[in-house]
């Protein structure tokens, strides 16, 4: 029998109360900066815009 992957990875979630609705919403407002990066940077690369930062890995400041 194979592990699971939470098994191989000993990864655990508290999901603190929370129902699917309020994490599936908190996974959007996530998941929504990091499409505007994906974005910005394929036209960046594109030459379509000049300039843009990238604040990939930083969605849950703007989150809280």
């Amino acid at each position: 029998m194979n592990p699971s992957f939470s098994e191989l990875y000993n990864m655990t979630f508290d999901r603190k109360d929370l129902t699917n609705e309020q994490l599936l919403f908190f996974y959007r407002q996530l998941l929504w900066p990091r499409m505007i990066e994906e974005k910005m940077l394929v036209l960046l690369r594109q030459g379509k815009i000049s300039k843009w930062f990238s604040g990939i890995g930083q969605e849950a400041i703007s989150v809280g």
